[in-house]
């Protein structure tokens, strides 16, 4: 029961449906008309093999346990689960007041179960480096600062390190000495890969059966073991979590039949990093009815975070673009073929950086046309650079004029358009000349800095700073238009925003609601539209505080129809 509490609980049935995917033990678990839900051992089905009639009515029936079972959540947890699997959901703030009490829950729990315990002979060895705050905040963020479920993930953590490294090891951070040959032979297979991020800038790891080499099973699991610790190094994928795909399409079905999927599962298990979402990519018809049928025996909110996809690659790699992950995060070529390029150069990197134990952020890939590059104080060309630049300009009037709150919402709504265009903020490392993903806090700092280099070059005072009226000659579709019976693609999007988002604006403080009314703003503005009202001389665009009052006003009535409708 404790276990289950830990963010590794996700692989737990990850490991069930992975052994249901083993080809020597693939099932018709009722896919030929059998009732009783027992493994048997059947002959292999062909890859193109259709399904019968039958097969259909089973994916149906398992299709409908499955929606039915979600309706087992209340409104609120569906949505915010919902907000979690799409990389919607509130940001963490992490409150010293918090953190400082779930550190001292978390110590209360590790005294009354270390004894005689791995992570009270690591303890022993170099007490500062186990009980050093940095280290037991990743356990707490991994576990959503349950401070229990941390404790237990510890002691797991520890047992797992002495197995797989030895006890001389317990005390120290894994570096790539650490890794004899055929773990980095091991690791440069690819198995498991850090492939980039998603567009809520998320942290995405892609596992690939079908690929996998190694010389013992040990092997493989202490070079995950080495890919998740440094995918920890960055505070972002701490905090924001991770998303796993499984991928086996096509040639990267596994051939190993399942061997160690128990020992990932307790690597998965131990490893402080918090899963935001799974997605399966099958091919095969079978497959999809064994791990659609798994999943239904998980608990609803686990599934609710879960998707399989079924599908050609070109299918999976649409349905996968509709939950934030672009076709460039899955290591392929345009032919399908594994493409282990970015993967291959993030090894030789790690294989530099050795010899002196330091840790450092692994490389990200190289810059793409949307990132905002960081160069000091020279100017960079990049195009995601040049519309930063021109955002700020459009919004400067706006920025200057607004509280210190204001701006920070402000802010956030910017660096989330760079992150939702596919783009991130980099810099590039002055000794090993690798461009790396810089912080939240460090975006931030930057895009302040270019507003005020704005403001210096206009050598405008706020006390003189106005929003004139902006006078639209004809509305988009996707605009909002306000005023009597008015209707655009625009306004439909405000009313569904509204309507998903209504219960977290009531559950809010009242200081706090704003935060709502802004991310509905944004998602509009993202979406191309704009807030207009009708005028004397066409429509007028609404300035930021008129849009908010307006959004709020739509939630106000809302409110009214629902008590009514209840």
């Amino acid at each position: 029961r404790n276990r289950n509490r830990c963010n590794g609980h996700h692989f737990l049935v990850i490991n069930v449906i992975m052994s249901l995917l083993d080809q020597s033990f693939k099932t018709n678990l009722g896919i030929r008309g059998c009732c009783n839900p027992q493994i048997q051992h059947v002959q292999q089905n062909t890859h193109d093999e259709l399904l019968t009639g039958k097969d259909k009515e089973k994916k149906q029936e398992i299709d409908a346990l499955l929606s039915e079972a979600m309706n087992t959540l209340t409104f609120h947890e569906r949505e915010e689960q919902h907000a979690v699997l799409h990389g919607v959901d509130k940001e963490i703030a992490e409150e010293d007041g918090v953190m400082e009490n779930a550190l001292q829950d978390l110590d209360s729990h590790l005294i009354r179960q270390k004894a005689g315990s791995v992570y009270e002979i690591a303890e022993r060895m170099d007490a500062a480096h186990v009980n050093s705050r940095v280290f037991r905040i990743m356990f707490l963020r991994a576990n959503r600062y349950d401070a229990k479920a941390s404790a237990n993930q510890m002691l797991m953590f520890f047992e797992l390190k002495q197995q797989l490294f030895g006890t001389d090891k317990l005390a120290k951070n894994i570096t790539i000495d650490d890794l004899d040959e055929d773990d980095r032979e091991a690791l440069k297979a690819g198995f498991l890969q850090l492939t980039g991020r998603d567009t809520s800038n998320r942290q995405i790891v892609v596992q690939m059966p079908g690929i996998r080499k190694f010389r013992h099973l040990r092997n493989e699991l202490r070079a995950s073991f080495y890919t998740c610790m440094q995918a920890l190094l960055s505070e972002q994928t701490q905090l924001k979590g991770i998303i796993t795909i499984f991928y086996t399409v096509g040639n990267f079905k596994d051939r190993s039949k399942g061997v160690g999927f128990t020992d990932h599962s307790r690597r998965a298990l131990s490893v402080p990093l918090h899963i935001a979402a799974i997605h399966f990519c099958l091919d095969d018809p079978h497959q999809y009815i064994l791990v659609r049928a798994g999943l239904a025996a998980a608990n609803a909110k686990l599934r609710a975070r879960i998707r399989v996809h079924y599908g050609s690659h070109l299918e999976c790699q649409y349905l996968l673009s509709t939950y934030g992950i672009s076709a460039q995060a899955l290591p392929l070529t345009a032919t399908y073929e594994v493409d282990m390029r970015r993967h291959l150069n993030w090894t030789e990197f790690c294989f530099r950086d050795s010899k002196d134990g330091s840790l450092k952020p692994p490389p990200c890939i190289e810059p793409n046309a949307n990132d905002v590059l960081l160069m000091g104080y020279k100017t960079s060309n990049n195009l995601g650079n040049h519309r930063l630049r021109e955002r700020v300009k459009e919004l400067f009037l706006q920025y200057n004029a607004g509280t210190y709150e204001q701006k920070r919402h402000l802010l956030d709504g910017l660096i989330a358009s760079i992150y939702n265009s596919g783009g991130r903020f980099l810099k590039q490392d002055k000794e090993s000349v690798v461009w790396q993903e810089v912080t939240l806090k460090e975006a931030r700092t930057k895009v302040t800095q270019i507003f005020r280099n704005y403001k210096r070059r206009l050598g405008t005072p706020r006390s003189t700073v106005t929003v004139p009226p902006s006078i639209v000659s004809e509305p988009m579709p996707d605009d909002v238009l306000f005023g009597r019976h008015q209707q655009s693609r625009g306004n439909e999007l405000l009313h569904t925003l509204v309507k998903e988002r209504f219960e977290k604006y009531e559950s809010l403080d009242r200081g706090m609601k704003i935060s709502v009314v802004d991310s509905i703003m944004q998602r509009i503005r993202e979406e191309g539209g704009r807030f207009l009202e009708p005028d004397s001389n066409g429509w007028v665009e609404l300035s930021k505080e008129q849009a908010r009052a307006k959004i709020s006003k739509r939630i106000s009535n809302y409110r009214r129809n629902f008590k009514k409708s209840s």
